[in-house]
């Protein structure tokens, strides 16, 4: 994945949680055409604990979001 097509498909997942922006993703290699993001953020409830999160994507080569997940 060039950079170019990660700076996009980073851009579409900040959008969509606003939690993990600015954080860079680990990318694992599927296989030649997909890939697995993950970003990993820390976040703060309203009780004042802190809690760790995760938003995993699927993306494909050309920048297609195929798949997002967010841990709890």
């Amino acid at each position: 994945m060039d950079a170019q097509t990660l700076h996009k498909v980073c851009r579409q997942i900040y959008n969509r949680f606003p939690q993990v922006e600015g954080q860079k993703p680990k990318i694992k290699p599927q296989t030649e055409e997909i890939f697995l993001l993950i970003f990993e953020s820390r976040a703060t409830s309203a009780d004042g604990k802190s809690h760790h999160q995760i938003v995993r994507a699927t993306v494909t080569k050309n920048g297609k979001i195929l798949k997002t997940s967010l841990s709890r």
